[in-house]
């Protein structure tokens, strides 16, 4: 179908969830400080994001260089996306940066950043921003934690959609 005709954005969901995997299988690249992860509690709960927040804070105590950091935001705000999106009882699908200002006037008032670059979708006005609550984590500390940060979510989404 001619991309004009499309009322929503392209979705992203396999390219974002096989990244997920990434913060705690990766053996070549791992994820900076791969050690504090335990592998067992990243089962893709809601619950499992409070040992992410764990692993944040020594990540905001101590944190990495740029490219590193880079890692941590991209895996950890995909894992956080993935297990909302496996949690809501909403359809939610990852789309990008580039995808949702196409079709969203909020977003194309954004300025492309790491914290914007995947976007949880569910329609032009009711999306999130995973990787972005990462930055803000690891800017703050655990007053921005990814546990709360998914709770709210979902209940809200659930509730109103």
């Amino acid at each position: 179908m001619l991309s004009f005709f499309r009322r929503s954005p392209s979705f992203a969901n396999r390219e974002f969830s096989d990244l997920s995997f990434l913060l705690f299988q990766e053996r070549q690249r791992p994820t900076y400080k791969r050690e504090l992860l335990n592998e067992g509690k990243l089962d893709f709960s809601v619950e499992s994001l409070k040992h992410l927040d764990e692993y944040l804070e020594a990540i905001h105590v101590a944190p990495p260089n740029q490219e590193d950091l880079v890692g941590v935001v991209l895996r950890s705000g995909e894992y956080v996306g993935e297990v909302i999106r496996k949690h809501s009882p909403s359809k939610i699908n990852w789309v990008t940066f580039k995808e949702a200002a196409k079709y969203s006037d909020y977003v194309k008032e954004l300025d492309y950043s790491l914290g914007t670059a995947g976007i949880l979708w569910v329609n032009s006005k009711t999306m999130c921003f995973p990787l972005g609550k990462i930055c803000k984590f690891l800017e703050n500390g655990n007053e921005d934690s990814v546990y709360f940060f998914a709770e709210v979510i979902l209940k809200d989404w659930g509730r109103s959609l």
